[in-house]
């Protein structure tokens, strides 16, 4: 008798482990997706014209892009508060925060 409650304490316990990692992991992942987002933009130079093949990247890591002929960009995954930096060559290193 003793070993069947002590089972079935161990059958809960184990369900209750299961549910709690299920419920940890999606606050976790809601999380993760939470914190980033996709930024998007036009580079010009002080003329206003596009600026082709600039580069895009969040500081500090080597998430990046570069501008089409347009001078437009895409840059997924950027951290909330991060900062993007923006080069070519003969110009001037810009960074911006993200908002």
């Amino acid at each position: 008798m003793k070993d069947r409650k002590n089972s079935s304490l161990l059958g809960r316990l184990d369900k209750f482990q299961r549910l709690f990692f299920v419920a940890l992991l999606s606050v976790l992942a809601v999380g993760a997706f939470a914190q980033s987002k996709t930024v998007s933009g036009t580079v010009l130079d002080k003329t206003g014209e596009s600026v082709i093949g600039a580069s895009v990247v969040v500081k500090g890591t080597t998430n990046g892009t570069i501008t089409d002929f347009d001078g437009k960009f895409t840059l997924q995954n950027v951290p909330d508060n991060g900062t993007i930096q923006v080069s070519f060559v003969g110009y001037k290193t810009v960074d911006i925060q993200v908002k």
